[in-house]
């Protein structure tokens, strides 16, 4: 396989009728459209390792038990609508089977989830050796968001500066 250069930047937008199949493993910026890909029940985002940005619309990947980003070190942000990865839409459950994990993306700068997404997750949730993580925002301040309603945190390998 011929290397990527970084300054060639391959943007794709999946929708209902993309197949996961047909996307290019050399993608750097990567939009789910809001409303797909709920029939899946699993998410494997680790072998796009040219990834930059992941940004996932509103109600989707409602099947998905465990969602899971390993060892992309080139993933910079991470942005998740509103109703996402969850099967309690506007509400919240607690399914253990269910887990979140990012692990070991030295160039991780943000996380952004909206409200109930992730909200019937009571399993892990995990963040661990992301050296560059400088924002995590999850829900909004002010409104019902029931994010990880059940789950326990687990923060490793972070410097944390907290704004309180």
């Amino acid at each position: 396989m011929i290397p990527r250069p970084e300054s060639a930047p391959l943007r794709v937008n999946v929708t209902g009728s993309t197949k996961w199949s047909d996307v290019s493993l050399q993608v750097t910026d990567l939009t789910i459209s809001s409303n797909c890909c709920n029939d899946l029940n699993a998410l494997d985002l680790n072998r796009f390792e040219w990834l930059r940005s992941i940004e996932i619309g509103n109600d989707c990947f409602g099947s998905v038990k465990t969602f899971k980003i390993d060892g992309l070190n080139r993933l910079k942000t991470i942005k998740i609508g509103k109703n996402s990865f969850t099967q309690s839409k506007n509400s919240f459950g607690d399914d253990e089977s269910k887990s979140f994990h990012i692990l070991n993306c030295e160039s991780l700068e943000s996380i952004q989830i909206g409200e109930y997404s992730f909200s019937d997750f009571g399993g892990e949730f995990e963040l661990k050796n992301l050296p560059q993580l400088q924002s995590i925002q999850i829900g909004t301040i002010g409104s019902d968001s029931y994010n990880f309603y059940w789950s326990s945190f687990v923060i490793r390998g972070i410097e944390l500066i907290l704004n309180i």
